[in-house]
C-alpha cells in the first residue's frame, strides 16, 4: 500500500493542492454576482397524492395531452415537508408534465412576504433516474475496466470538478478565460492521465502530446475567430453576458476559447494516449526500432483513428446543434444566411479547431514517443542469424 503511495506522489500531490486551492478561491478569490432575487422561490420534491379533477384530452397529431389536472401532493422536502398542497398542472405543447399517482415532481414554491405561497408544476423530478443511470456505467466501467475503470471514473470526476468549481467561477469572476481554460486543462490531463497509467515515460508521453494537440487547436481558433470576427459577443447570450461583465469584470471577447479548450480536450486526449500507448507495445515488443521507424508507425496508427476521431467530434458540435438547424430549416433560411450567422459559424470554427488539434496530436505523440523510447538506448547491434 504505501508503494502504491510513493508511486502515485505526483498526483496525490496534484489532486491535494488544487482543490485546496479551489477551496480557498471559493471563500476569497471569486466573486458572486446574481440577476434576479431568487430569495422567495423554492424548487422542493413532492410526491402526487391525488389526482382529483383532470380535464386533458390527447392530440394524436402532437402525441402529447393537453389541459389541465388538480392534484394534490405531499410535500416530501423543504419549510413544508410532510404537508399536503394543491396546485393545479396546465399541460401545454411546451411545458407538458403529465402527474400520474405516486409520481414523484419538483415543485416550484413561490412565497412572498404576507402573501399566500403560490404553487406551480416545475418538472419531473429526474434525480433517482439520473442517478441510477450513473450507477449502471460506473458498474459497467468497473466491470469491463476493473481497477483502471475506477481510476478512470475519479478522473473523470476531478475534471468536473475543476470545471465546475475552478474554470466556471473563475471566467465568471473576470479572469482570463484562455489562461485559466488552459490550466484547467493540463491539471485535468495529468491527473487522469497519471491515475490511469502512473508514473512512466509512456503517461508523460500522453500528457505532453495532449498538451501539444490542445495549443494547436486553441491557436488555430485564435486564427480563425480573428478572420471570420466572431468572439463572446457574437453568441446568443451576450445580453446575458454583458450584464455580467458590467458586475465582475468578466472577459466577454475571450470566452469562446475556453469552451473550445474543455469541447476538445477529451478527444485529444483519447488520441494522445492510444497513439503512444501502441507505440510502447510496439517497442515493448521489438526494442530495436529507430526513432524514425517509430516515429512512422505513429503516423500509421493515427491515420486509421483520423477518420473516427474527427467525426466524434465534428459529429458532437453538429448534434449539440440539431434542434436549432431543424428551427432554422423552418425559416426557410438560405445558405448564406446560414453560414454566415454568429450560431453557426461559431459552431463551425469550434468543430474545425478542435479536429484540427485532434489530427496535429498524432505526429506530436509519434515524435515524443519515439525520442523517448530511444533517447537513453545504448549501442546494440542485433544479434546474428
Amino acid at each position: 500500500m504505501l508503494r502504491k503511495i510513493k508511486q502515485n506522489v505526483i498526483v496525490l500531490t496534484l489532486i491535494f493542492l488544487s482543490v485546496l486551492t479551489v477551496l480557498i478561491l471559493q471563500h476569497f478569490g471569486f466573486k458572486s454576482y446574481s440577476r434576479y432575487s431568487t430569495d422567495t422561490l423554492h424548487y422542493d420534491k413532492g410526491i402526487v397524492v391525488e389526482i382529483s379533477n383532470e380535464d386533458i384530452e390527447y392530440d394524436s397529431k402532437l402525441k402529447l395531452y393537453l389541459g389541465s389536472q388538480d392534484l394534490k401532493i405531499k410535500m416530501t422536502e423543504g419549510s413544508q415537508k410532510n404537508e399536503t398542497i394543491e396546485v393545479t398542472n396546465y399541460l401545454t405543447k411546451t411545458h407538458n408534465v403529465k402527474a400520474t399517482i405516486k409520481m414523484p415532481l419538483i415543485i416550484n414554491i413561490d412565497m412572498p412576504d404576507n402573501i399566500e405561497p403560490y404553487y406551480t408544476v416545475y418538472n419531473y423530478d429526474r434525480t433517482l433516474p439520473l442517478i441510477a443511470c450513473a450507477v449502471v456505467l460506473a458498474a459497467a466501467i468497473f466491470c469491463i475496466g476493473g481497477g483502471k475503470g475506477l481510476k478512470s471514473i475519479a478522473g473523470l470526476l476531478y475534471s468536473m470538478f475543476l470545471v465546475i468549481e475552478f474554470l466556471l467561477p473563475a471566467v465568471f469572476s473576470g479572469w482570463q478565460p484562455i489562461a485559466s481554460s488552459i490550466l484547467c486543462a493540463i491539471l485535468s490531463t495529468a491527473v487522469t492521465l497519471l491515475l490511469l497509467n502512473g508514473q512512466s515515460g509512456k503517461t508523460f508521453s500522453a500528457i505532453l502530446s495532449t498538451v501539444i494537440g490542445m495549443f494547436f487547436a486553441l491557436i488555430l481558433f485564435l486564427i480563425t475567430s480573428a478572420m471570420i470576427h466572431v468572439d463572446g459577443f457574437s453568441s446568443a447570450d451576450a445580453d446575458g453576458l454583458i450584464l455580467i461583465q458590467e458586475e465582475t469584470g468578466l472577459q466577454i471577447k475571450d470566452v469562446l476559447f475556453a469552451g473550445v479548450v474543455i469541447s476538445s480536450l477529451g478527444a485529444i486526449m483519447d488520441v494522445g494516449m492510444s497513439v503512444v500507448s501502441s507505440l510502447y507495445e510496439i517497442h515493448h515488443h521489438n526494442p530495436f526500432l529507430s526513432a524514425k521507424e517509430i516515429f512512422r508507425s505513429g503516423i500509421e496508427i493515427g491515420k486509421d483513428m483520423i477518420g473516427t476521431m474527427t467525426n466524434t467530434l465534428i459529429l458532437a458540435f453538429t448534434g449539440s446543434a440539431f434542434i436549432t438547424l431543424l428551427v432554422f430549416l423552418s425559416y426557410q433560411v438560405q445558405f448564406n444566411q446560414l453560414i454566415n450567422s454568429n450560431y453557426l459559424s461559431i459552431e463551425i470554427a469550434q468543430g474545425l479547431c478542435g479536429t484540427f488539434g485532434i489530427v496535429l496530436t498524432i505526429p506530436a505523440a509519434s515524435a515524443i514517443s519515439a525520442f523517448m523510447l530511444t533517447r537513453n538506448k545504448k549501442a546494440a547491434a542485433k544479434p546474428n542469424d
